[in-house]
């Protein structure tokens, strides 16, 4: 009698650790399956790496000959694709322009009759967000941490870094940024950059 309990003990606790085994093996291939369908190129572009005003962002991407996927990358950063942003410093719109940075924007670019709120229409936003990256470009010699440095902390600081530094124009090693919160910005978007190349370099509108 005492071997029959034995047994059929041995025989509930196989069939539970065969469950088990089957269980463990259902939630990994539903998680596989799961991190598959969040890494699939569809759920990416549609929940992740978003690319609302496409057009605004290409056309003035090409008139100021800079990277589209940059762009892009920025203003995902920046507002997250939201026109009506503005940061606790007081940056405005899509690409987060300061409105005195706004104003020297509209000077430099000849735009009359120009006002701040004007950095909300996107648009506009997109246009001369282009255009002060493309001269960020010339400025550093299309060096893209550094651009994005100075981007972020701003040209006159991003100089003085060079200087104290010893940073030359062929800067590469993002760790060497003092600032912790611009090291971050610079290390996501230009991230991001990348995963916009991969996702929509064969998508976006040829022009």
């Amino acid at each position: 009698m005492a071997g029959r309990k034995r047994k059929g003990r041995s025989k509930d606790a196989a069939i539970k650790k065969y469950i088990y085994i089957l269980a463990c093996l259902a939630l990994l291939f539903t998680g596989y399956g799961g991190w598959r369908l969040w890494n699939s190129d569809a759920v990416q572009m549609r929940f992740v790496y978003m690319l609302p005003y496409q057009q605004d962002i290409l056309e003035y991407s090409n008139k100021n000959k800079i990277d589209p996927f940059l762009i892009a990358a920025i203003i995902k950063n920046e507002s997250g694709f939201n026109p009506k942003a503005v940061s606790a410093a007081g940056a405005v719109g899509l690409m987060q322009i300061m409105p005195e940075t706004g104003r020297w924007i509209a000077e430099q670019m000849g735009l009359e009759d120009y006002q701040d709120t004007d950095l909300y229409q996107t648009r506009k936003n997109i246009r001369m967000g282009c255009w002060y990256v493309g001269e960020l470009e010339h400025e550093f010699r299309r060096n893209l941490a550094l651009i994005m440095i100075a981007y972020n902390a701003g040209r006159g600081q991003t100089k003085a870094w060079m200087e104290e530094n010893g940073w030359d124009y062929d800067f590469t090693d993002l760790d060497a940024i003092p600032y912790p919160d611009t090291k971050e910005y610079v290390v996501k978007v230009l991230h991001d950059r990348d995963r916009y190349y991969l996702l929509y370099k064969d998508r976006i509108e040829k022009r």
